[in-house]
């Protein structure tokens, strides 16, 4: 018994160029802006009422607002640097836990274990962006206390391929 396994199309193939901006390698993510509420000041209703509930300004885009490229990128670097490891309850793992560094020497040594903690953990958690360069330092600043610098350029994977830089200084 033969089958027949002849396709018809209909209409015209795409163009190469309605191709490309209708797909990507990578897509655009959106999250969670962070922190969820703002500052107590851009909410508006009576904090020790407990029969009307916050309400929170339109200037701030909802309890649940939306973020996406940069600003989500910057929110999730933020709660990462945060983060101790073993603070999150289903991601133990997650975090850096840097502050065990600060009463260290501050040497090439400790530079190079900071380094790698940091890039390790990004490339397991945020593969949405690629680390270009990665700086960490002591600050010339305050020289008797122990304040560590750590400046991250790096690169969104999606349609924008922006580049923007953050620098986090820990003390």
């Amino acid at each position: 018994m033969a089958t027949t396994t002849t396709h018809t199309k209909y209409g015209s193939a795409l163009s190469p160029s309605v191709k490309l901006s209708n797909s990507s390698k990578y897509k655009q993510r959106k999250g969670l802006a962070y922190p969820l509420i703002g500052e107590l000041t851009t909410i508006t209703g009576d904090i020790t009422s407990a029969n009307e509930p916050l309400k929170n300004t339109k200037s701030q885009g909802g309890y649940f607002s939306k973020s996406q490229g940069v600003s989500l990128i910057r929110n999730n670097l933020r709660q990462l640097f945060l983060c101790e490891k073993g603070e999150r309850v289903m991601l133990p793992n997650y975090g850096l836990s840097l502050n065990r560094y600060l009463f260290e020497p501050l040497d090439e040594t400790t530079f190079y274990l900071v380094k790698t903690d940091i890039l390790s953990t990004i490339a397991k958690y945020y593969p949405i962006v690629d680390v270009i360069k990665l700086k960490v330092f002591k600050s010339p600043k305050l020289q008797d206390e122990h304040h560590l610098i750590v400046q991250l350029t790096l690169q969104i994977l999606d349609k924008s391929l922006e580049i923007f830089d953050v620098e986090v200084t820990l003390s």
